[in-house]
């Protein structure tokens, strides 16, 4: 059995991004053969990542990419016009750190609508954002920008601008 998955697909690897299934092998790992999905992150050909075929909790980390219907769907979802910004600083932490690991794509587009609106207020105030709360947004936008240049066929650095129509 090989899995769902196949050779050359692109996929999203929880918080690790966009990665391609380079094969599917046999190894021997702790004296046990087993067959394994080997993902190569886009961004960073220089690693690897072993998945079990057999490992359900493992292999649900893994999502194919979105198609282009599907992303236009998510778009219009209602759930991105919510507010997810929770005033107390490490309840909001904890929440954000859920949502990047979900891989919940309408969440995590969610957080970064509210965390860039936030960020603006701040800015307004002549304050910055709090770095914590700055990294989370650059993670959910690192996630979100890898699958959607990919799904519509433009750079990284063209989708922020994409959204600004949507969030």
């Amino acid at each position: 059995m090989r899995g769902v998955f196949q050779v050359q697909q692109k996929v999203v690897y929880g918080i690790h991004g966009v990665c391609i299934i380079q094969q599917i092998q046999e190894q021997i790992i702790d004296y046990q053969k087993k067959l394994y999905y080997v993902l190569v992150p886009i961004e960073r050909s220089d690693t690897q990542y072993l998945i079990p075929v057999d490992n359900e909790m493992a292999v649900q980390k893994l999502r194919p990419l979105l198609t282009k219907e599907e992303l236009m769907h998510l778009l219009s979802h209602k759930a991105l016009t919510e507010d997810v910004w929770i005033p107390e600083e490490n309840l909001r932490k904890v929440r954000y750190k859920e949502l990047i690991n979900s891989g919940d794509r309408t969440m995590l587009l969610a957080m970064v609508r509210t965390l860039r609106l936030y960020k603006k207020r701040q800015l307004e105030q002549g304050r910055k954002l709090h770095q914590c709360d700055d990294n989370f947004l650059r993670d959910a936008e690192r996630l979100i920008y890898a699958e959607f240049s990919i799904v519509l066929d433009i750079s990284p650095a063209e989708v922020e601008n994409y959204l600004a129509q949507y969030l």
